[in-house]
C-alpha cells in the first residue's frame, strides 16, 4: 500500500480521536477561511466518511474575521476552534512567536514543500489556492490575455470584481498591477464602472451571466460554467498555501492531530484535483507544476503579508479610488447565498 506509514498513523489517531470524543457530546471544531459557506463541503464529506465516530463542525468565514476571534480567545484563555485554516499568513507566524501554537509533525511532514509550513511543525500548509482572471464564453470580440485587456471599451459596465481592499489575496494582485502599469491603471479601471461584489465566489458565478464579461481575481473554472479562466500571459497572478494549525489551548488534541494528518496526507492531497502542498503529488492534467509558471510564486504572498504598513496604505488607496466596501458579508448576504445555492 502507498504511504503505509501515513495510513498507520491515521488509524492510530482515529482510535485516539474516537476515544477522546466518545460520550462527550462535543465535536472536532475547525475554522476555515473562505467567503462562501459551502466551500469546504467536500472536505467535510470526505473526512466524515473516512473517520466514523469523529463528528466535525467546520465553519467557513472570512479569515480576517476568524483571526480576530482567535486573538480574543487567546487573551481570554479559551479557544472555540481546535484547528484553524486561514489565509492570513502573518497570523501563524505571530502565534508561533507568542508561543501559543501546538507543534505537530505528521508522517506527511517530510513530503510537504519547504516554506509552506513551519520547520518545527508549528503550522502546516493545507491547500494551494490561486486567483486567476476569467472571461465570458460569449459576447466578446477578442478574449483578454492580460489585465490590461480589461480596460478595453467592450468591458465598460461589464466587469464584476471583488473589492481589492476587502481581501488581501485580491489586494496583492492590484498591488502588482499597479507596480507594472502604474496607478493610472486603477483610475482607468474605476472608469470602466465595474460592479463590485463582496467575496471572490460571487464574481466567479456571475461572469457569463447578467451581461458580465470579465473578472480579475476568479477561480479556475469548471467546463460547464459560462466563463473561462486563464493564466495571464505576462501579468502576475497570486497563489498561496493556506496554512493550518492547532493551539496549546486546543481542547480536542487527538482529533485535531487526526484532522491535520489527514489534511496533509497523500490520500487527501491527491484527491483534490489541483496543486498540492506536497512535493510528491503531481499537478492534474492541464496544469503545469506551480514552479513552472514564471508569473506566480506562493512564497510571494507569504512575504508580502508581513508588511502590515504597506497593506494598510494600499487599502486606503483602493478605498480612495474605488470607494468604500459596500454590502453585507458574503457569508450572510441572502442574494449571494442564492448565487452559491446555499
Amino acid at each position: 500500500m502507498i504511504y503505509r506509514n501515513e495510513q498507520d498513523e491515521l488509524s492510530r489517531l482515529h482510535g485516539q480521536a474516537v476515544a477522546e470524543l466518545a460520550n462527550s457530546g462535543e465535536k472536532l471544531t475547525v475554522w476555515a477561511g473562505g467567503d462562501a459557506p459551502n466551500q469546504q463541503d467536500t472536505l467535510i464529506k470526505q473526512f466524515t466518511e473516512r473517520f466514523a465516530n469523529v463528528p466535525i463542525d467546520l465553519t467557513v468565514d472570512l479569515s480576517k474575521y476568524h483571526n480576530i476571534k482567535v486573538y480574543q480567545g487567546l487573551l481570554d484563555g479559551f479557544l472555540e476552534p481546535d484547528v484553524v485554516m486561514l489565509q492570513t499568513m502573518n497570523d501563524f507566524e505571530n502565534w508561533k512567536a507568542m508561543g501559543v501554537l501546538e507543534p505537530f509533525m505528521p508522517q506527511s511532514f517530510e513530503s510537504l514543500t519547504p516554506g509552506y509550513c513551519d520547520a518545527e511543525g508549528a503550522y502546516l500548509g493545507a491547500f494551494i489556492f490561486c486567483f486567476v482572471p476569467q472571461y465570458a464564453k460569449r459576447g466578446l470580440k477578442e478574449i483578454p490575455r492580460d489585465y490590461i485587456d480589461f480596460l478595453k471599451p467592450e468591458f465598460k459596465n461589464r466587469l464584476v470584481l471583488t473589492p481589492p481592499h476587502d481581501d488581501d489575496a485580491v489586494l496583492i494582485v492590484y498591488d502588482r498591477i499597479m507596480q507594472k502599469y502604474g496607478e493610472d491603471f486603477l483610475y482607468k479601471l474605476a472608469a470602466q464602472n465595474p460592479r463590485f461584489v463582496r467575496g471572490t465566489a460571487a464574481p466567479v458565478v456571475l461572469v457569463g451571466r447578467n451581461g458580465f464579461l470579465g473578472n480579475i481575481t476568479g477561480y479556475i473554472t469548471e467546463p460547464n460554467q459560462p466563463s473561462v479562466s486563464f493564466f495571464p500571459e505576462t501579468d502576475y497572478f497570486v497563489s498561496w498555501p493556506q496554512r493550518a494549525a492547532m493551539f496549546k489551548l486546543t481542547r480536542h488534541k487527538a482529533a485535531a492531530r487526526l484532522f491535520l494528518a489527514y489534511l496533509t496526507s497523500y490520500e487527501y492531497q491527491s484527491s483534490r484535483g489541483t496543486w498540492s502542498v506536497r512535493r510528491d503529488v503531481p499537478p492534474p492534467e492541464g496544469l503545469k507544476a506551480l514552479n513552472k509558471y514564471i508569473n506566480t510564486n506562493p512564497m510571494d504572498f507569504i512575504v508580502w503579508m508581513r508588511d502590515r504598513k504597506h497593506l494598510h496604505e494600499l487599502r486606503k488607496k483602493m478605498s480612495a479610488i474605488f470607494g468604500s466596501v459596500q454590502g453585507k458579508s458574503p457569508l450572510t448576504d441572502p442574494a449571494l447565498l442564492r448565487l452559491y445555492r446555499v
